[in-house]
């Protein structure tokens, strides 16, 4: 369908319509998969919940899921989707003692030095998505040794899906040092786009 603005008249105007389809459909087969079907039941939810708490890696799982099934075309969720799913219920659960005690950590340590800078980011429903700091020696490291700075995010992700990633450099002595670190909920653009912004300004502006 093509639509136009009329500006003068100040209405919009179908000016050209195909009704028959002009794309392929999905077969009765695959349509549960197609994103506005997929869908995790109520005990497919509890299953993954217990497999995750129990320690059991997400393509375990999700193999033993199709398995239960008879086969991926009959498992109405996609491996993406377990993940999602579990990482939104941990984003959830958040609660106000881990969100509590990490706060405390953060102002005692502004107590203990004022240079201490952390910062958090929050989704609409005020949750906690991303958490970023920086102590005063990695302030300091930073301004004499932040020439060349890498985005290390290969310590991986912990059971409740939260990648940890840190700032690092090389002082006069060629060892590894920290220039900040992070929490992600998740490694998306706009995760990324916050954090590198937080992190030059955690360090006034100044870039490697």
């Amino acid at each position: 369908m093509t639509i136009t603005l009329d500006r003068g008249e100040g209405n919009y105007e179908v000016t050209d319509v195909v009704l028959e389809h002009n794309h392929s459909l999905h077969l009765p087969k695959t349509r549960h998969l197609m994103a506005s079907q997929r869908k995790i039941l109520e005990l497919q939810a509890f299953e993954n919940e217990t497999a995750d708490d129990y320690g059991i890696r997400p393509k375990v799982a999700h193999e033993l899921a199709i398995r239960q099934v008879g086969g991926p075309f009959n498992l109405s969720y996609t491996c993406r989707d377990r993940k999602n799913y579990l990482q939104s219920k941990r984003q959830r659960e958040l609660a106000f003692g881990q969100a509590g005690s990490m706060l405390k950590y953060f102002l005692d340590k502004i107590s203990e030095n004022p240079s201490f800078q952390y910062a958090l980011q929050v989704d609409c429903d005020e949750h906690i998505t991303n958490i970023f700091w920086a102590d005063a020696k990695m302030i300091l490291d930073y301004t004499y040794f932040g020439d060349v700075v890498t985005f290390d995010t290969t310590f991986g992700t912990n059971k409740e899906y939260r990648p940890f990633g840190v700032f690092l450099g090389l002082n006069h002595f060629r060892e590894t040092t920290i220039f900040g670190a992070a929490i992600l909920f998740d490694e998306t653009e706009d995760s990324f786009t916050w954090l590198f912004e937080t992190f030059l300004a955690a360090h006034n502006g100044q870039q490697p």
